[in-house]
């Protein structure tokens, strides 16, 4: 348990999990085709963009969802996106502009690209052309490419973890390309991706591999392999989960000053599950968080040590440990089989450390929309949404959050018990 690996899914069961389940679900189905002219449009309009990149794009950064200016703000200050292809704004001096460099670019205003979903794909669409263009590409060698994805990006690339965060959101796109589901699905050629060629040998053994080790110094995987930016080998802390990667801070956590741990924090991050890591990393953003988690299989990365303290609920910070799950509260598509399972497992894996909290003190009732004065539920639920906690405004994990589903995970389908042993007697509710 404070062993440091990572279990990273292997790209068939990736794409199983990714794809079987949430290609077929009548929500994503629905969606697809709601943008799908948009996606031919553009195509048509901008030829150079390789068919196949727009969803990819969209689907790693949004689930191909239209986000609007009414989505909730991320409970964990992660710059906000808008439209089908996730753009950001306002970076808040980390994250770049990527939606200002996007409009510049293809002429279309800021504020169609925020408010018109066919907008926001024909401009990136017109973006990605012009930048082609600029670079003198004339394939469509995915290859090639690399560097417009990477200029479109919102995420920066100024040190060893940001990068990798980078290199994880082109995995995950070249993953979505490389899938023949997909390529049936959505209707673009089979490009025979190689990603050795595409991500380096070395890196694509790291960003593939069962089991990776995240420090300060260094990104290696179990067989010892380095990544590219960093091939020192460094030093490695131990993690508090043993299926998650070990990222550890450097500022917006502290101690917990005696404090001891009685709750656990249920997030949703309003945002990609490589935004949440970069954003992480910036001291000035002035939160944190224990756990993040990717929706497509459930990788956990851990930030913070459980021993400390993470700044994720405020005034309840001190004695509680948070899980940012990727996703948007409003869009159900992001909280897979995996997301939960793995959220569960690491969950029942903190309640066996000692701390003293009931599995069944999870909170099992209704979803809910809105903050702590809506969401007012039994205090000795120690398990619970961020929405829950006192002195909160924020809405996550919000009204798409099967509750009932977790509490059955986490306790292993043990049915929540409760006995009146006489109407004046004495009422046992282990639940809380």
């Amino acid at each position: 348990m404070k062993q440091l690996f990572l279990f990273t899914i292997s790209l068939t069961l990736f794409l199983s999990s990714v794809f079987s389940e949430e290609l077929n679900s009548k929500n994503f189905t629905i969606q697809r085709h709601t943008y799908d002219f948009a996606f031919k449009k553009a195509y048509a309009d901008y030829p150079k963009v390789p068919k196949g990149i727009l969803e990819a794009v969209a689907y790693t950064m949004t689930r191909i969802n239209h986000i609007d200016k009414n989505e909730p703000e991320s409970c964990i200050g992660i710059p906000r996106a808008y439209g089908v292809m996730g753009l950001t704004l306002d970076g808040k001096n980390y994250f770049r502009n990527n939606l200002i460099l996007i409009s510049e670019l293809s002429g279309y205003s800021i504020n169609d690209i925020i408010i018109n979903p066919e907008i926001n794909i024909l401009a990136y669409a017109a973006a990605y052309e012009k930048l082609v263009e600029k670079s003198n590409i004339s394939s469509k060698d995915i290859s090639q490419h690399i560097p417009i994805l990477i200029s479109l990006s919102e995420l920066p690339d100024n040190d060893l973890q940001s990068n990798f965060a980078l290199n994880s959101f082109l995995y995950a796109v070249f993953s979505f390309l490389d899938a023949s589901q997909n390529q049936i699905e959505f209707g673009f050629n089979n490009y025979q991706l190689d990603f050795d060629k595409l991500l380096g040998k070395q890196n694509h053994e790291v960003l593939s591999s069962p089991s990776i080790i995240l420090d300060e110094n260094s990104i290696t995987n179990g067989s010892g392999k380095s990544y590219k930016i960093n091939p020192s080998s460094g030093t490695t802390a131990a993690a508090d989960y043993s299926k998650a990667l070990w990222n550890p801070k450097t500022c917006n956590d502290s101690s917990r000053n005696g404090t001891a741990i009685s709750a656990v924090t249920v997030h949703t991050m309003q945002g990609p599950y490589t935004s949440a890591i970069s954003w992480a990393k910036n001291c000035g953003s002035k939160v944190s968080y224990h756990y993040a988690q990717r929706s497509s299989d459930g990788q956990l990365t851990q930030l913070v040590s459980e021993k400390d303290k993470a700044w994720h609920v405020g005034s309840e910070n001190p004695y509680t440990i948070g899980i940012e799950h990727e996703g948007y509260v409003t869009d159900p598509i992001w909280y897979t089989t995996a997301a939960y399972t793995e959220s569960a497992a690491l969950v029942r894996d903190i309640v066996n450390s000692g701390y003293g909290i009931n599995p069944k003190n999870t909170y099992f009732g209704n979803a809910c929309t809105g903050g702590y004065n809506v969401c007012l539920i039994n205090t000795c639920n120690k398990i619970k949404g961020h929405q829950q906690y006192p002195n909160q405004s924020h809405s996550d994990p919000g009204p798409n959050w099967d509750w009932d589903r977790y509490y059955k995970l986490i306790n292993q389908n043990d049915p929540i018990t409760t006995t009146l042993t006489s109407p004046t007697g004495t009422f046992y509710d282990s639940g809380g």
